[in-house]
C-alpha cells in the first residue's frame, strides 16, 4: 500500500539564510519564559523575539542577502548504481525509509524563503501548520543538510532533487572571508523569532560587545553556526572530489582553531558570536549544557574530515575540544555518567520538574548523547582507548537509567525518573552509539541497535498522515500566523521523526510548547537510518558478514527478511564468498541446535562462531537460507513513568496496552499471520560512502 503521496517538485529559487540556536529545539521548549512567574530562579531572557511579524508573511518571497554574492562553482553527481524490481517480505526495510526522509526533507522546504525549512509543526492545531523561526537554522545545524545526501544514497531517490544545490549553494555563499558560517538577520521577519540568547555577546569588528537586540547587527557568525557543515561538505567531497569543498573545510577549521581558547591540554570554544571582520573579547568557559552547543558539535565534523583526509589540524583540535568536554565541562562524570548542569536546573524546574533542584546525574538527553557520541567519534578515529571507555560507560548509563527503556529503545528527553516524553534525538543518538561503539571494538551493541530500531525508534516515523487529519480536527481552531502554513501540512510530514513522542503515542501535548514536531529530529535520525544500513552488513577477504536482519540489497547479496512473521532470512548471493557469516539475535542461544541453514534448497551443516553461525562459501546466484526459533512474549514495562503490557515477538512489539490516542504506536499484529510480500523498486549505490 502507498502510504503517503509524493509532494510534488517546488519552484527553484535562491536558498534563504541559515540561522543558529546553539541549543537547537530544545531552548523553544521555554520561549517567553521572561513573561512568566516562577519560583525558582530561571534566566528572564532564554529567547527573544524583535517586531511583529507580517500575517502575510508566509505569501511573500524573501530574497536572501548572504556575506557573499555568488557560490563557487559545484556539481552534484547523480547518484549512480543498479535499479531492479524486487518481491521481498513486508517488513523492516531501511532504504523505504530513506525514501520517506528524503520525501519529508525536501517537502517542508518553503519555496517563498529560498527553500528555507519550516523549523516545527502543530498537529494539535486546526488546521494542523508548520512554522518558522530562528530556529529554522536546525536544516544545518542539526545536520538535515548532511542527511540528505546519505538517504539519497541508500535509496536512489531523486525526489525534488533541485533542492539539494540551492541548500548547499546557500551554504557557500554564507562562509565569510575568515571561513566562518554567518547567518543573515536582516531578511525574513522570523529571522530572531525566539533566537536563543546563546548567541550573546556578539563582538564587534571594533571590539565592542553588544547584544543580539541591536538592530544594526546584520550577520553573525560562530563555532555552533559550523557544527555540522563539516560534516556536511566531507560528504560532498566524497562523493565529487572537488578541492573546493577541500580548500573551504580547510578554511574553516583553521579558523576554528584561531578562535578557540587554548588551556594546557584542552581547548574551549568562547560564548557568544562575531560580526564579520571582528574577533572574540575574553569571556567565561563554558560549562554544563552551554559546553555542548559552544565545544562539542564541531568534534564529529573534524574526526570525520580526518578519516578522510589525514588533515592533522583537525584531529588535533578536535582532542582538545573531547578534553575539554570530558575533562572541564562539568557535564559528565570522570567515568562518563552524565551530568546535571548547573545551567538545566531553573529552566527544568520552570517546566515542572523540582526534583531536577538536587539531581546530581542526569539532564537533557540528547546533549549528553550528542557530546558522547562525537567524542566517540574522535576516539574511533585515532584508536584512544581511555576515551572510548568514557562513552561506553555514558552509554551504558544512560541504557540502564531509570527513565529509559532499553527493551522499546524509548530514550526520555530529560534524563530523570519517570519523565514522559521521549526525543527522537536521543534514540537516535543511542542507535548510533551503538553501532559505532561495536564498529570500534568497544563492546557488543548488535542487539541494542536490532532492538531499538525495530521498536521505538522507527515506529517514531510517521508513514500515514490520516491520523493527523483525525487529530486535527478535533482540535482548537486557531488562525493560521504569518509565520505558519496550513499547507498539506500532514502529507508533507510524512517521514519525520516525532519531537516528542511517549510509550504508546506518536504525539505528547505540552504546555510549554505545544508543536508536536521540532526538526532537529530529522537531521539525527536520518543519519541514524544511514548508519543501520551501512552496519547492515559487510563484505571483506571473501567473507561475508551479516550483522542485523534487515530487508537490505547490496552489490554482495540481498536480504529477504521474514522477521517478525518467521525466524527466517534468505541471502541471494550476488558474488561468491569463501565464508559467510550469520549473526542470530538475540533470543537464539548460542550453539542452539535449533538453527538450519538450506542452500539451493538442500539441508547444509553449520557452525557457531560467536554469536555467528557459519554456513561455509556461497556462490553466485545460490539462496541461503537461515532458519530459527521465533516466539512471543507478554512483559510489564515501565515507559516514561506508565506501567505498559507489550506483546513482543523476537524483538518487535506487537501491541501495547494501553494504546495510544492520537498517533498510537505498535499496531502490529498482522505479523501474527503468514509472512506478506510487496514490490519494491530496489537501488545498490556504485559507491557508498563509510560514515
Amino acid at each position: 500500500m502507498k502510504l503517503f503521496q509524493e509532494w510534488p517538485p517546488m519552484d527553484r529559487r535562491s536558498f534563504s539564510r541559515m540561522t543558529l540556536s546553539a541549543l537547537g529545539g530544545w531552548w523553544m521548549a521555554i520561549k517567553g519564559l521572561g513573561q512568566q512567574q516562577s519560583p525558582v530562579p530561571v534566566p528572564t531572557d532564554i529567547s527573544v523575539s524583535y517586531g511583529d511579524i507580517p500575517a502575510d508573511a508566509g505569501q511573500r518571497n524573501w530574497v536572501i542577502r548572504y556575506i557573499r554574492d555568488k557560490a563557487p562553482e559545484f556539481h552534484i553527481p547523480p547518484y549512480s548504481g543498479t535499479r531492479y524490481e524486487d518481491t521481498v517480505p513486508d517488513t523492516l526495510d531501511l532504504a523505504e525509509r530513506a525514501k520517506l526522509g528524503v520525501h519529508m526533507l525536501t517537502a517542508i522546504a518553503d519555496p517563498r524563503a529560498g527553500y528555507e525549512i519550516y523549523w516545527a509543526a502543530n498537529f494539535l492545531r486546526n488546521p494542523p501548520v508548520m512554522s518558522h523561526d530562528a530556529n529554522d537554522s536546525v536544516l544545518n545545524v542539526e545536520g538535515m543538510m548532511e542527511a540528505l545526501p546519505l538517504v539519497r544514497l541508500i535509496s536512489g531517490s531523486s525526489l525534488n532533487d533541485h533542492i539539494d544545490p540551492i541548500w548547499m549553494s546557500g551554504i557557500l555563499r554564507s562562509i565569510g572571508p575568515d571561513g566562518l558560517i554567518y547567518q543573515p538577520l536582516k531578511d525574513a521577519p522570523w529571522a530572531r523569532l525566539y533566537m536563543g540568547v546563546a548567541v550573546n555577546p556578539v563582538w564587534s569588528p571594533t571590539g565592542q560587545k553588544r547584544t543580539i537586540a541591536d538592530p544594526s547587527i546584520t550577520q553573525i557568525g560562530s563555532a555552533g553556526n559550523c557544527q555540522r557543515i563539516l560534516s556536511t561538505m566531507t560528504v560532498y567531497y566524497l562523493r565529487d572530489g572537488n578541492p573546493m569543498w577541500k580548500d573551504a573545510i580547510e578554511k574553516m577549521i583553521q579558523r576554528l582553531t584561531a578562535i578557540a581558547v587554548f588551556q594546557e591540554d584542552y581547548a574551549f570554544m568562547p560564548p557568544g558570536s562575531v560580526e564579520p571582520g571582528a574577533d572574540y573579547g575574553p569571556g567565561p568557559m563554558p560549562v554544563g549544557n552551554s559546553a555542548i552547543g559552544y565545544g562539542a558539535l564541531p568534534i564529529q565534523g573534524l574526526a570525520q574530515y580526518y578519516k578522510v583526509t589525514g588533515y592533522k589540524p583537525a584531529i588535533e583540535l578536535a582532542a582538545k575540544l573531547t578534553r575539554y568536554i570530558r575533562l572541564h565541562a562539568k557535564y559528565f562524570e570522570q567515568d562518563g555518567t552524565p551530568l546535571v548542569g548547573e545551567d538545566e536546573r531553573g529552566w527544568f524546574q520552570y517546566l515542572g520538574h523540582p526534583e531536577i533542584a538536587t539531581a546530581r546525574h542526569g539532564g537533557h538527553g540528547h546533549n549528553h548523547t550528542i557530546g558522547l557520541l562525537s567524542m566517540l567519534e574522535y576516539a574511533a578515529a585515532v584508536n584512544d582507548a581511555e576515551t572510548l571507555a568514557f562513552v561506553r560507560n555514558g552509554y551504558e548509563w544512560i541504557k540502564a537509567d531509570g527513565s529509559s527503556s532499553s527493551l522499546t529503545g524509548f530514550f526520555p528527553e530529560l534524563l530523570l525518573p519517570d519523565y514522559d516524553a521521549s526525543e527522537s534525538c536521543i534514540n537516535a543518538d543511542m542507535v548510533a552509539m551503538a553501532l559505532k561503539l561495536t564498529d570500534a571494538g568497544a563492546g557488543d551493541y548488535w542487539d541494542d541497535a536490532d532492538r531499538w530500531a525495530r521498536n521505538h525508534f522507527l515506529e517514531s516515523q510517521l508513514l500515514d498522515p490520516a491520523w493527523v487529519h483525525r487529530v486535527g480536527a478535533r482540535s482548537p481552531a486557531q488562525p493560521v500566523a504569518g509565520q505558519e502554513t496550513s499547507d498539506h501540512v500532514a502529507e508533507r510530514c510524512v517521514g519525520a521523526f516525532a519531537g516528542w513522542s511517549v510509550g504508546n503515542d506518536y504525539v505528547v501535548h505540552r504546555r510549554q510548547n505545544p508543536n508536536t514536531l521540532q526538526n532537529c529530529c530529522q537531521g539525527n535520525s536520518l543519519r541514524a537510518v544511514y548508519y543501520l544500513w551501512e552496519h547492515t552488513l559487510s563484505s571483506e577477504k571473501g567473507t561475508l558478514r551479516v550483522n542485523l536482519l534487515f530487508n537490505r540489497a547490496s552489490a554482495w547479496c540481498d536480504i529477504h527478511s521474514y522477521i517478525p512473521y518467521e525466524g527466517r532470512v534468505d541471502l541471494k548471493i550476488k558474488q561468491s564468498c569463501d565464508r559467510t557469516l550469520v549473526r542470530m539475535p538475540e533470543w537464539i542461544q548460542g550453539g542452539s541446535q535449533e538453527v538450519i541453514c538450506i542452500v539451493n534448497g538442500r539441508s547444509r551443516s553449520l557452525q557457531w562462531q560467536g554469536r555467528y553461525v557459519e554456513v561455509g562459501a556461497a556462490r553466485s546466484g545460490d539462496t541461503v537460507t537461515v532458519k530459527f526459533p521465533i516466539s512471543e512474549r507478554t512483559v510489564q514495562e515501565t515507559i516514561g513513568g506508565v506501567s505498559y503490557k507489550l506483546e513482543i515477538r523476537g524483538n518487535t512489539v506487537l501491541s501495547i496496552d494501553p494504546p495510544g490516542k492520537n498517533g498510537p504506536l505498535y499496531q502490529r499484529t498482522y505479523y501474527r499471520q503468514p509472512v506478506k510480500w510487496r514490490k519494491v523498486n530496489r537501488f545498490v549505490p556504485e559507491r557508498t560512502i563509510n560514515w
